[in-house]
């Protein structure tokens, strides 16, 4: 995904008193969504590390499993210029405008994909405490964070989830930047966003509180859920 440059930014009120006020919200209009689908019982899983605390109440409120995705970003060898993001074993989701304009082919990027992959399973072990992902072959996945901004982390997790063979991907937020919307729409299920908006770059301004989420606070919401349904 490639941003077109712009010249101003939409005017920010906040919507949201915290993510767990957001998730309220959010979860809301989930049910609603999945009761006009009857299928299988929902899986909900965040996207870490916020959005693992507005999965939560949307897991409560659906009385389903919460499990955890990571998405981590890409950055040029050298200057760090954001260039992409991977999640779980699927392939990279890439910049290729900005790899261009940088001389840069895939194969410059294979050390920090190495590194950025093994990241990512690291956190993913802390969060779960070394238990196993739920499966999602065949079943409704709600993929859930607290913001969709513009760039490839949501994306990166979005193809993570779709190469596991869910039957009805979900994707969940309480602010999505337009453009991605138009974007994951193509890949997705169903989008649900309580509000989108025109050049989102940051998530914080849409909520009083957005402080951060720790690794242990997400660790904690994924022990805190009910006992794993068997499948």
């Amino acid at each position: 995904m490639e941003a077109p440059g712009f010249d101003e930014e939409e005017a920010v009120t906040a919507l949201f008193t915290n993510r767990r006020d957001a998730g309220q919200r959010l979860a809301r209009r989930t049910s609603d969504c999945l009761r006009a689908r009857p299928g299988s019982e929902p899986v909900v899983v965040g996207l870490a590390p916020g959005g693992v605390a507005v999965a939560a109440e949307v897991a409560r409120e659906l009385a389903a499993p919460l499990d955890v995705v990571v998405a981590r970003p890409l950055t040029a060898p050298g200057n760090g210029t954001p260039l992409g993001a991977l999640a779980d074993e699927a392939p990279p989701v890439l910049n290729r405008r900005a790899m261009r304009g940088l001389g840069l082919g895939e194969r410059d990027l294979e050390a920090e994909v190495t590194h950025q992959r093994v990241e990512l399973h690291r956190l993913e072990k802390l969060y779960r405490d070394r238990r196993p992902p739920l499966p999602v072959d065949g079943r409704t996945v709600v993929l859930v964070t607290d913001g969709v901004v513009y760039g490839p982390v949501t994306p990166a997790a979005v193809q993570a989830l779709r190469g596991r063979g869910p039957g009805l991907l979900v994707l969940a937020a309480p602010v999505c930047d337009a453009r991605s919307a138009a974007v994951l729409r193509r890949v997705v299920d169903v989008l649900l966003c309580l509000r989108e908006t025109t050049y989102l770059h940051a998530v914080g301004p849409w909520y009083d509180d957005f402080r951060d989420v720790t690794d242990r606070e997400v660790a904690v919401l994924l022990r805190q859920q009910p006992a794993r349904r068997p499948v």
